[in-house]
């Protein structure tokens, strides 16, 4: 086995095969694959620089790459608007249905799924 001494002064051991090939260790493999991912270069490009194989590699990317999509649900940004506060000199329109539930319109844009609710409830009578 040899070892090199990198630039932080780190001890790395660089270990082969029977066939002579290097056998990256775990923690190398993902220093790699996040050294490339801010990289931005293509693939190829940041093999040819690190001496590394391209078939290996893009097999470490495409593992990579399924472990991270089967760890967990993904998560995205979501923006909510702030609801329009209600002018307070505007009463909500108050419907009050014979069995006596109440329903309450604030918004016009509300109007259409109140109907909807009505046609559902009583789908004899249209509104």
């Amino acid at each position: 086995m040899t070892s090199i001494v990198d630039s932080d002064g780190d001890r790395n051991l660089i270990r082969a095969d029977s066939r002579g090939r290097v056998i990256v260790g775990p923690s190398q493999r993902e220093a790699l694959l996040d050294a490339y991912e801010q990289s931005g270069q293509t693939a190829m490009a940041f093999c040819r620089q690190h001496d590394l194989k391209y078939p290996t590699f893009a097999t470490w990317v495409q593992k990579r790459r399924r472990q991270s999509a089967s760890s967990g649900p993904a998560f995205a940004e979501v923006m909510i608007e702030a609801q329009s506060a209600r002018t307070p000199d505007v009463e909500p329109l108050r419907i009050t249905l014979p069995e006596g539930t109440l329903i309450e319109i604030s918004e016009r844009k509300q109007l259409p799924w109140v109907l909807e609710l009505l046609r559902l409830l009583n789908p004899t009578r249209p509104c």
